[in-house]
């Protein structure tokens, strides 16, 4: 029988690791719809370096957690005014088509007009509420995305947003949209009403399914400790060059990295400085160090310290 599966939970990291035991665990003749929602979270694709699709130093201020997917895709923010849904299957029972009806009829439920735009998106009079990933592994397959109902799009506005830092990708960066909330179509629509009309839908597409609820109290994902890893969220990140800039007291210093797997490979310093030195203890110093959120701090900071010594 086939199965609708809620998760209770709206922690991104469980409700991705339960997606994932999901995929690996569906049976040959059944179809799984699983619905879940995640608290303030961005969520960036396979191929994705954080830094270039959000600013991390305005997620860290306003309690927005970052997590990393296994399909690709791009960069989309997450709240309780979002609802995620993913059809499960294995590869012989796939129908994109079915699959996008049975959320465009739960969406004109609403007395809306839904279209299919591009490849993946679906879209209310040209806007975007829904936008659609893949992901297929040893012959099993899920495609899942979003429904906006009553996203804060002035938070998802903040976040979406690249780091400051002056950056030049070697991987994948999200196309921007535009995008609506149901609400603002059908101000009735609420997540929970949203649920209902996706489960009637499923139900009349592809016959009875089995309503099932999951939590933390009763299932544990195999996975949860992986998609909770920081080495997982950043340092998966394709290659990149960073520039970094300061003035501090000496003068202007310049910082050039190269960046893979959050690891600093290379780093080359320069200054306008009026002394003539060498960042090579420096450089030698932070060489093989961490990426992350605190670097740019740590590095400056030595680079003064280094300069008050007499080098």
């Amino acid at each position: 029988m086939n199965r609708i599966i809620v998760s209770e939970e709206y922690d991104p990291y469980y409700n991705l690791a339960l997606e994932e035991d999901l995929l690996r665990s569906v049976n040959p003749d059944e179809i799984i719809l699983y619905l879940w929602q995640n608290e303030k979270t961005v969520v960036i694709g396979r191929n994705q370096n954080p830094y270039l699709e959000c600013d991390i130093s305005q997620l860290t201020a306003s309690g927005v957690r970052l997590a990393r997917r296994i399909s690709g895709g791009g960069a989309v923010y997450h709240d309780l005014g979002n609802l995620n849904f993913t059809f499960i299957y294995q590869e012989h029972n796939k129908n994109l088509e079915q699959q996008l009806n049975v959320i465009k009829k739960a969406v004109e439920a609403l007395g809306v007009t839904v279209e299919f735009s591009g490849r993946n998106d679906l879209t209310i009079q040209g806007q975007k509420f829904s936008g659609h990933a893949f992901y297929t592994e040893n012959g099993h397959e899920f495609h899942h995305g979003t429904l906006m109902v009553d996203v804060d799009l002035s938070r998802l506005g903040q976040v979406l947003r690249p780091s400051k830092l002056k950056m030049q990708a070697k991987g994948i960066t999200s196309v921007k949209s535009r995008v609506v909330n149901l609400q603002q179509l059908a101000p009735s629509c609420t997540v929970n009403q949203l649920i209902d009309l996706l489960a009637t839908s499923f139900a009349e597409s592809y016959g009875d399914a089995q309503l099932l609820k999951y939590n933390n109290g009763n299932y544990i994902p195999s996975q949860l400790s992986l998609y909770e890893d920081s080495n997982w969220i950043y340092g998966e990140s394709p290659k990149y060059d960073v520039m970094l800039e300061r003035r501090i007291h000496q003068g202007m210093i310049q910082a050039l990295l190269r960046v893979e797997n959050r690891l600093i490979q290379r780093i080359t310093i320069h200054s306008d400085s009026l002394s003539t030195v060498s960042y090579e203890l420096v450089e030698q110093q932070f060489t093989g160090s961490a990426f992350d959120l605190h670097f740019e701090d740590q590095l400056f900071g030595a680079i003064e310290d280094w300069f008050e010594s007499g080098f």
